[in-house]
């Protein structure tokens, strides 16, 4: 692919999300006491001890002790039931409120017994965490694992006034299939599967429901206009919130739960699993890796889905609240931001085997002064945000805090009937970007969401270039 993004039309549709209301705070923001646990979904590209783990994830952070450890969902009658450790460690506070993870021991099931046996591990740089003030949420990347966002699902949301949402899909692999073929754990067809859209949520005690569902998929895999997904989820739908072992999660589809991570052996239709943070961060896992079953109000002729589609495709969605004004776009790409850079790679459609390619890296945007090397990127315009990767995913080779100069964003304009929807962005992977495989600059267009959780600005983006789809997910760090 060369240097030069060229044009599309894209033709903007009227409001994605119809009512309107502010993003206030679903819930009290109230830092916790001790360590904090959060809400992660899987992301294609899991795997522990080489063997792909799917599943939602439970981590928990601890700032005073300065100690974190990932558990999932264990199964494994009679042996063990419930949450199982998978790694633990330390970690250190960084430049720009980065966390330093070090991984000090591993949890892999033993191939004969199935029971998890703890093997040390030594101190190995690539793993890292952000977490938002008043511990609300934010972003990890373990060695060997993609990034994830965090929510800390610390209460039910209380929602009495509806509340719009806008959210973006977390890729899985690509696939040109319609649907995932076999029994295979997630994927994303960017023709056919919702990338973005909006939502209204309101609760009534422990009631969840999600309104005015609006789902698009991405312009430029459509010929530049946003289009529909394949299979578009029934709205209103319906869900319950309450106590579960990764929180205070609101469950989406089958409500009788006895098994948060059903294997391929179950017959239930996929469900979905829903977090928001205090301060209005949404992370959804949606099931993906359940068994393929005719999925409620889905026409029987279709294909049956591999995941509850009631908001993202891919293995789920991360998404904010729906700001009540237009965004100041001079303050949001004149600020600084700490995030991941996933490339979620290409799948064979082997379900066993975890898509090939995939990639996540720790990368800076925004520069308290533009470095000279950004000009061979791309050219700078009044929407456009530098920044780069890390040197050998090494953030302490920096003696600012900020990364190289070898990724650009361009947001475009901001949608004028939808306020933090940027559906005409572009990103620029240079010729330096470790996972760049291209032998040139990598061009290719995209979708954003932004807005402000606690007065910072967070920055959601999607898109896919000849290779692969690629998530950007960036939370201010100034």
């Amino acid at each position: 692919m060369g240097s030069t993004c060229f044009g599309m039309s894209l033709l903007l549709f009227s409001a994605i999300g119809c009512s309107t209301g502010s993003a206030s705070d679903p819930t009290p923001s109230t830092p916790q006491p001790g360590p904090q646990t959060y809400f992660s979904p899987y992301v294609a590209g899991t795997t522990n001890g080489g063997t792909p783990l799917t599943g939602a994830k439970i981590y928990a952070i601890d700032d005073s002790a300065t100690k974190f450890s990932q558990s999932t969902f264990q199964l494994q009658l009679p042996q063990q039931q419930g949450p199982q450790v998978i790694n633990t460690g330390g970690f250190n506070s960084g430049q720009r409120g980065l966390l330093s993870l070090d991984i000090t021991t591993n949890y892999i099931a033993n191939s004969s017994t199935g029971v998890f046996d703890a093997v040390p591990r030594d101190s190995k740089t690539g793993s890292f965490a952000m977490e938002l003030a008043g511990q609300a949420g934010g972003l990890v990347q373990l060695v060997g694992q993609p990034v994830s966002p965090l929510v800390a699902a610390v209460q039910c949301p209380s929602l009495k006034t509806a509340q719009p949402y806008l959210f973006m899909t977390i890729p899985a692999g690509l696939t040109n299939s319609p649907s995932p073929p076999g029994k295979l754990a997630a994927a994303w067809n960017p023709k056919t599967d919702t990338a973005y859209g909006s939502v209204d949520i309101s609760t009534d005690g422990s009631k969840v429901t999600f309104d005015n569902i609006h789902q698009y998929t991405l312009p430029s895999a459509s010929g530049g206009q946003a289009g529909v997904p394949s299979q578009q989820p029934s709205s209103p739908a319906a869900g319950a919130c309450g106590p579960t072992v990764f929180g205070n999660t609101i469950t989406v589809g089958q409500l009788a739960v006895s098994n948060p991570n059903p294997g391929s052996g179950d017959s239930t239709p996929p469900q979905a699993s829903v977090g928001i943070g205090p301060t209005g961060l949404l992370v959804e896992y949606n099931g993906a890796g359940s068994a393929s079953v005719p999925f409620p109000g889905t026409p029987q002729s279709l294909p049956s889905l591999f995941y509850d589609n009631t908001l993202g495709a891919g293995v789920g969605a991360i998404g904010l609240p729906k700001p009540s004004s237009a965004l100041d776009s001079s303050g949001l790409v004149g600020s600084q931001y700490l995030g991941f850079v996933y490339g979620a790679g290409v799948y064979s459609g082997n379900p066993s085997v975890p898509p090939t390619g995939w990639s996540s890296h720790l990368a800076s945007f925004g520069f308290s002064g533009t470095p000279s090397s950004c000009a061979s990127v791309t050219t700078a315009t009044s929407t456009l945000i530098y920044g780069g990767d890390f040197s050998n995913d090494d953030p302490t080779t920096s003696s600012n805090g900020f990364g190289n100069c070898d990724l650009a964003i361009d947001l475009g304009p901001q949608d004028p009937s939808n306020n933090g929807l940027f559906p005409k962005a572009k990103v620029w992977l240079g010729t330096g970007y470790s996972a760049n495989t291209t032998k040139d600059t990598d061009c290719f267009h995209a979708v954003a969401i932004a807005g402000q959780l606690k007065g910072k600005y967070v920055i959601f983006l999607l898109g896919v270039d000849t290779t692969q789809p690629w998530a950007i997910y960036l939370m201010q760090s100034n």
